[in-house]
């Protein structure tokens, strides 16, 4: 009967000492004096009698949580965020309903705060451009992630942000092919959102264009027009790729393509324009396309949209300007040309005169526009300045067909001071 009283006091002074080791390592770890948590975590699983017990490891767990997030304490055990999910892990093979109502009461913070905190500081590492860290970091946090999600605790499946940094974080560390493989995922998960998400298929169609792989370029470049249709970085790259195929057709299709997509893109119109001037207006005469007429109407048209879209466009306005111009020349030879004294021959002279000013007429205002924008500047680029004598000239040549010969004169005085007034 002794022996049996004495077994049971035993019992319950067991279960006091370890009501109170389990008290002290609480409010250890709550006044953050975690050396001594964790001192008290290793006596107690020193004891093969307490390897089974499901809150002694779930406390570990819970101490490694607040040491990683706490930058002091991190600093003497950098691996504690993954030791931490290591302990929950063990916590819920000894006893998983229990741990998962010690989560409950906790609100699952021991767990969010690994998350919370491998992201943050991941992303202080990218952001000091400790790039090769920060992906370290990352992939860890993602590992916590999957965890998450697996136990149906929260988060997602892909979880897009991390999954963002860890690509730009690899791409920095110049590991491209590991970068791509992140990118992939959200290119192929037709990740949307922020103007920020179009990187992925930035990256993607460039990586595959540099590569030459046309399947995957094609692919990337027309996922991320779906899902950005205003990029302004993509349809260029595509039209770059087109252009390598030496198709001045293919390219024209393209164009025709990528605006009927963003028909509202001032590159892509602006490009546009430049294509169809650079094909239409050849040096020679005889060169002329079947369709000239045509095709200048076109021209003036896209560059007129470019001019709605950005009423500043100084280039735009050039670039009319010597729209104008190589009309009124080709105009000109054609004058030249009719040598007859027929009433018909009088009148088609009449005619392309008559046109020659009506270009005149067009170009003089845009040129204007150009002139009095550089010239007010002062000191100029070597691009801007030669912009102000490109439009001092055309100016010039307007005017003497209009037979103003002051202000002719006063534009090729410009030109011919425009080096050294804006120098």
């Amino acid at each position: 009967m002794k022996r049996i009283l004495l077994s049971l006091l035993s019992f319950v002074l067991f279960l006091h000492v370890g009501a109170q080791n389990l008290t002290k390592l609480k409010e250890a770890i709550t006044a953050k004096k975690y050396a001594e948590a964790n001192t008290i975590i290793e006596t107690l699983l020193a004891a093969p009698k307490n390897q089974k017990n499901t809150e002694i490891y779930y406390l570990k767990a819970k101490l490694l949580s607040a040491i990683s997030m706490d930058k002091d304490a991190k600093a003497t055990m950098p691996e504690a965020r993954m030791q931490s999910l290591e302990a929950l892990k063990k916590s819920l093979s000894v006893d998983s309903n229990q741990t998962s109502l010690f989560l409950t009461v906790d609100n699952y913070q021991p767990l969010y705060d690994l998350y919370a905190g491998g992201f943050e500081e991941g992303a202080a590492q990218y952001n000091d451009q400790n790039y090769e860290k920060a992906m370290t970091t990352f992939k860890t946090t993602g590992v916590i992630g999957d965890f998450i999600f697996e136990k149906g605790w929260g988060l997602y499946k892909l979880d897009t942000t991390l999954t963002y940094y860890m690509g730009l974080a690899a791409y920095n560390a110049k590991k491209e092919a590991e970068a791509m493989g992140y990118f992939k995922k959200l290119a192929d998960a037709e990740v949307g959102g922020t103007e920020d998400m179009s990187t992925p298929y930035r990256f993607l169609s460039k990586y595959y264009y540099d590569k030459k792989d046309e399947e995957n370029f094609n692919k990337y470049v027309n996922l991320g027009l779906k899902i950005f249709p205003k990029d302004d970085y993509l349809p260029l790259l595509a039209l770059d790729q087109v252009r390598d195929k030496n198709d001045q057709g293919l390219i024209m299709k393209k164009y025709e393509e990528l605006l009927a997509i963003n028909p509202e893109s001032f590159d892509i119109n602006f490009e546009y324009a430049s294509e169809l001037f650079g094909e239409t207006h050849v040096s020679e005469s005889s060169k002329r396309p079947a369709d000239y007429n045509e095709r200048c109407v076109k021209i003036e048209s896209i560059y007129e949209k470019c001019l709605n879209i950005n009423p500043q466009s100084y280039e735009t306005m050039l670039s009319l300007g010597k729209h104008y111009y190589n009309q009124m020349l080709f105009l000109e030879e054609d004058i030249y040309k009719i040598r007859g004294t027929k009433p018909e021959d009088v009148q088609k002279k009449a005619e392309l005169n008559k046109k020659l000013d009506e270009l005149g007429t067009k170009a003089i205002p845009q040129l204007e526009k150009v002139f009095n924008q550089y010239d007010g500047m002062g000191k100029l680029k070597v691009g801007e300045r030669s912009s102000l004598k490109s439009a001092c000239t055309l100016l010039n040549y307007c005017y003497e067909k209009k037979n103003d010969k002051t202000k002719a004169a006063f534009y090729q005085k410009k030109y011919d001071e425009a080096d050294t007034a804006h120098q």
